[in-house]
């Protein structure tokens, strides 16, 4: 009965702390081990994170606060700050859960040296050949906007989905948070298992724009295994998202986790997400960001995601509900 009473009483702690705290934790195993410092991004890097991760909250926070004159006249003022409230605690997890997994991608060649790179790109070669000629047509298109697409696509994908899925009620939002906060999360720590930094180290990707990134982050990482720890000290707030990790592909994990969410409850937002998705697919490979096997990986993670969060949250509604006490 006691048993049965702790499961219950934990099961109502809400999940996405459950992942920061312990996503947390492993942070600072990690950093002792390596001797990793802990830092507080620059101010451009906590703009950019800010701008791509968090925005989807701050929107939905104004939303609820246009209308608080006219909440507050009809009795509706607690109710209003619940929820303004809950989305301050979503921004806050979301938010700290990138700034650890992004702390772990930058330590991940110190974590595990051993780089996958050749494997992955003997598995290309002999997989994956057949895209050479679709790689070579997209390398004539050398279109500003269109360079810079696969980044608006996947922003776009981002603050839709959380948007929409909000207004259609928390027990959906909840189940597109929890997926996506647990890719993230899960996200950081499979960089660690096979890593490789990616397949512009071979051969010049199709996107110019991508690949003069690729190469100034190319420089980093060099600069970081041959600094070490001592690196770390000096660099890591001006370098935290700069991390390299191409396997497995989070992109295409995030993507996917949005277009089945679409697909399960919103229809015709599935219509809009599937070019898009395929375009990730698509230009992931062709700007030299990732492998093939990274998207297959990609997807592997974003289907046990979303299984986990859809059984943890039905597991937590009904512990705060009562149902799994009868």
């Amino acid at each position: 009965m006691k048993g049965i009473r702790l499961k219950n009483l934990l099961l109502r702690l809400l999940p996405e702390w459950c992942v920061l705290i312990v996503l947390f934790a492993i942070t600072l195993l990690l950093a002792e081990i390596i001797h990793a410092p802990l830092r507080m991004p620059s101010t451009g890097v906590f703009l950019f994170i800010g701008l791509t991760y968090l925005m989807p909250f701050l929107l939905m926070s104004i939303w609820i606060l246009l209308p608080w004159p006219f909440l507050i006249y009809r009795g509706e003022f607690k109710d209003a700050t619940k929820r303004v409230l809950q989305q301050i605690s979503y921004l806050f997890c979301f938010g700290m859960v990138m700034m650890l997994h992004f702390h772990i991608k930058l330590w991940a060649p110190l974590i595990n040296p051993i780089s996958y790179d050749p494997v992955y790109e003997t598995i290309d070669r002999t997989c994956f050949f057949w895209m050479d000629p679709l790689i070579a047509w997209r390398g004539h298109w050398q279109i500003d906007w269109v360079n810079h697409l696969y980044f608006y696509l996947f922003l776009f994908m981002f603050v839709c989905s959380f948007i929409v899925h909000y207004l259609q009620g928390p027990g959906r939002f909840a189940r597109v948070f929890l997926s996506s906060l647990l890719v993230q999360a899960f996200g950081a720590i499979a960089y660690l298992v096979a890593p490789a930094v990616g397949p512009f180290i071979y051969r010049e990707g199709a996107n110019t724009h991508v690949t003069s990134v690729e190469h100034n982050l190319l420089q980093i990482h060099q600069q970081l295994v041959a600094g070490g720890s001592k690196w770390l000290e000096n660099h890591t707030d001006n370098n935290l998202a700069a991390g390299l990790a191409a396997m497995p592909s989070l992109h295409i994990a995030a993507s996917s986790v949005f277009l089945y969410y679409a697909i399960k409850y919103s229809p015709w937002l599935a219509w809009i997400y599937w070019p898009c998705f395929a375009w990730f697919l698509f230009e992931s490979m062709a700007s030299g960001w990732h492998y093939g096997i990274d998207l297959i990986f990609g997807l592997v993670l974003s289907g046990t995601c979303i299984f986990l969060a859809n059984a943890w949250m039905k597991a937590h509604e009904d512990a705060c509900s009562g149902t799994a006490d009868k």
